[in-house]
C-alpha cells in the first residue's frame, strides 16, 4: 500500500510526464514557469481565484487552446476530483463553487502540497536542450 505522498508523487509524475510528451520545447519552458508561479499565486490569493485565472488561460482571445495552461490545469483538476479527494468527481471550478468551506480549505492544502510534487518533476523532467548539453 502507497503513502499519501506516494500517490501525490506518481500521480504528479504521470501529469508531468504526459506534458512532457504534448508540448514543444518552448512551451516545455512555459509549463515549468506555470508551475512555479501557481503554489504562490494558490498562497496569495487563494485556491479559486487561482484555478479560475489559469482556466481562462487554457485558450488565446483566437479559441486556440494553450496546451501548456490546459495540462496544468486539468492535472491539479483531476488530482482534485480523484473519489478521496476533497472535489471527488468534480472539475476543480465546480468543486471549488459547489463545495463547502471545509472541502475549499481541504482542497487548498491539499493542491500546495501536491504542487510541490509537480514543481519537483517539471523542474527535472522539463529541461531545455541547452541546459542537458551544459550538463553533460
Amino acid at each position: 500500500m502507497q503513502t499519501m505522498q506516494q500517490q501525490r508523487a506518481a500521480f504528479a509524475l504521470e501529469g508531468v510526464e504526459k506534458a512532457r510528451e504534448e508540448l514543444d520545447e518552448k512551451q516545455r519552458k512555459e509549463y515549468k514557469s506555470h508551475v512555479s508561479a501557481l503554489p504562490f499565486m494558490i498562497h496569495a490569493n487563494g485556491l479559486g481565484q487561482a484555478a479560475a485565472f489559469y482556466k481562462s488561460k487554457c485558450a488565446d482571445s483566437k479559441g486556440k487552446k494553450k496546451l501548456d495552461y490546459l495540462l496544468l490545469y486539468q492535472l491539479l483538476s483531476d488530482w482534485l476530483s480523484q473519489d478521496d479527494q476533497p472535489f471527488a468527481g468534480m472539475d476543480l471550478l465546480e468543486g471549488i463553487t459547489k463545495e463547502d468551506m471545509h472541502a475549499y480549505i481541504t482542497a487548498q492544502a491539499e493542491a500546495m502540497v501536491f504542487m510541490s510534487w509537480v514543481k519537483k518533476f517539471a523542474t527535472a523532467f522539463m529541461q531545455d536542450e541547452i541546459t542537458k548539453e551544459e550538463n553533460k
